[in-house]
């Protein structure tokens, strides 16, 4: 009896020691978001010179990331935000019939004309900035020139978490208290971008200076742009600025952005 008491006195104490050692299995890491990049063209050549007939009448041009992998429908959803940016929310199979409108319109008005110096073009582009575990920031651009028309020239940013794929705003990438400083040091840096005195009125809408939401990460700092509704006067020119990885790397969160080291040539 002594004997049996002692047996399972010893199997009571081992019996922590089997749990603890026991392994549980864990889920595993949902796979990265990765991007290739896509393109779509259509043209219609003939208004070259007599030594290049091939040149484009008119020709519109997309560019865009299409991204894989990640979970929960996180790439799905930063492809749905890419195209809607690009002018084309529902979907790549929108660009071949927006090509033959574009392409129909020149042949209306060049009917029975021949203008060797009229040719159309659209160009429509998405790159990739920065990648970060928090956001990847995207610029957005679109170009070109098609009829009587002044040339375009547009561009603007797309920040996305590529954990879910939702929007992100400046405010959510910054450090915890450091809203204050950040904006400060914008204000700095568009006055000096601006040469205006530091008593000197913006000419943003706003009377008191606001962080812009038209914002982007890149390999040199944190990009801010100002334009249309957010100037005083709409018409006038995009401003923008940089603010370097020096000045900002200790005001973001190094989680979300994880800023390039000092000693990183290229930390994006």
């Amino acid at each position: 009896m002594r004997k049996l008491r002692f047996t399972l006195f010893a199997a009571f104490l081992l019996l922590p020691a089997c749990r603890e050692g026991k392994t549980h299995a864990q889920a595993p890491e949902p796979p990265a978001v990765v991007f290739e990049m896509r393109s779509f063209e259509a043209s219609r050549p003939g208004c070259g010179d007599h030594g290049s007939r091939t040149q484009a009448c008119v020709s519109f041009r997309a560019v865009w990331p299409e991204m894989k992998g990640g979970a929960d429908g996180a790439a799905a959803r930063m492809n749905a935000a890419v195209l809607a940016a690009l002018g084309f929310p529902s979907g790549p199979d929108s660009l071949a019939p927006y090509g033959e409108e574009l392409i129909e319109h020149w042949g209306v008005e060049h009917k029975g004309v021949v203008y060797a110096d009229s040719s159309w073009f659209e160009r429509r582009m998405v790159q990739v900035l920065a990648r970060r575990p928090g956001v990847w920031s995207f610029l957005v651009e679109r170009i070109g020139q098609a009829g009587k028309a002044l040339p375009f020239d547009e561009r603007t940013y797309l920040n996305l978490n590529p954990r879910t794929g939702d929007p992100v705003s400046l405010d959510s990438l910054l450090a915890s208290h450091s809203d204050a400083r950040f904006a400060s040091l914008a204000e700095a840096g568009l006055r000096a971008a601006l040469n205006l005195a530091p008593a000197a009125p913006l000419p943003l809408k706003e009377k008191e200076f606001t962080l812009p939401s038209d914002f982007a990460l890149s390999p040199a700092g944190v990009v801010l742009a100002w334009s249309g509704q957010a100037l005083r006067d709409p018409s006038s020119a995009r401003i923008e600025i940089t603010l370097p990885w020096s000045a900002t790397r200790e005001l973001v969160s190094q989680t979300a952005v994880k800023p390039p080291a000092p000693e990183a040539e290229q930390g994006f």
